[in-house]
């Protein structure tokens, strides 16, 4: 797959990167097909927050879902996902209460 990677301030490179594979039964692997960059990337990118070289950019996109681990429950192969910058993991108190952006499996440390 291919990957934006930062290296230093304003300069990042596309490069090829090995293909994701499921680490966790609750995993997905999804096929981007529409992506942007947002306010966070573009600190990086102009040197105004860290960033170690090879970061590689890229969250907030869309895409289609090509496989799955045994104990994803919600998401299947062939749906339509979009993935904003905060995540969830669904099933967690908060998760379950509409709170997706407080995940206590996700973000175990708490906002």
């Amino acid at each position: 797959m291919k990957a934006v990677v930062y290296q230093e301030p304003y300069k990042v490179t596309v490069e090829n990167m090995p293909d994701p594979t499921i680490e966790a039964s609750t995993d997905a692997i999804v096929r981007i097909t529409k992506t942007n960059i947002c306010g966070s990337d573009l600190h990086m990118y102009e040197g105004r927050i860290p960033a170690e070289p090879g970061f590689i950019f890229g969250h907030e996109n869309q895409g289609i879902v090509e496989k799955v681990g045994d104990g994803c429950a919600k998401v299947k192969v062939g749906d339509r996902v979009s993935m904003p910058f905060n995540i969830g993991c669904g099933f967690c108190f908060n998760c379950e209460r509409g709170m997706t952006g407080f995940c206590l499996t996700t973000n175990p440390d708490g906002a």
